[in-house]
């Protein structure tokens, strides 16, 4: 893999990365936290089957909105995923994204064992939201 890098009175410099001969290797796993559920199996069951996560918006006043409809989740919970402080803290996309990352890398054969061991340096997740995140 080349890198080229320009700058408007540099010269181009090129970075050359050497050969490896190790394989780089990536773990998948799937972490489902969504309004048709969120086990992978009941999931992809209820996409075949064509049911719609769609409802009426329950957890706060529509009145106002030109949208009355939504994929709100009924009955989810971050317990087991997430810590007791966090969760006090953390706005409801945050947690849904922590528990979803955290049912994937179990998915994929992370234990909390094996995870102890992962060089964190070389593992990680990207997060951007205009808005929210923590109260």
């Amino acid at each position: 893999m080349a890198v080229s890098l320009q700058t408007a009175n540099k010269p181009v410099i090129h970075h050359e990365k050497p050969a490896n001969k190790r394989r780089r290797v990536v773990v998948t796993g799937i972490g489902l936290v969504t309004a048709l559920g969120e086990d992978p199996d009941v999931f992809y069951n209820n996409v075949l089957q064509g049911i719609s996560g769609i409802t009426e918006i329950e957890k706060f006043d529509t009145s106002q909105l030109p949208s009355k409809i939504g994929a709100e989740l009924k009955s989810f919970s971050p317990e087991g995923f997430v810590s007791s402080k966090l969760a006090m803290r953390a706005d409801n996309f945050m947690l849904y994204l922590i528990t979803a990352g955290k049912k994937a890398l179990a998915d994929g054969g992370i234990s909390d064992e094996v995870n102890g061991q992962l060089d964190k340096t070389r593992c990680g997740i990207i997060v951007g939201s205009a808005m929210g995140g923590l109260r």
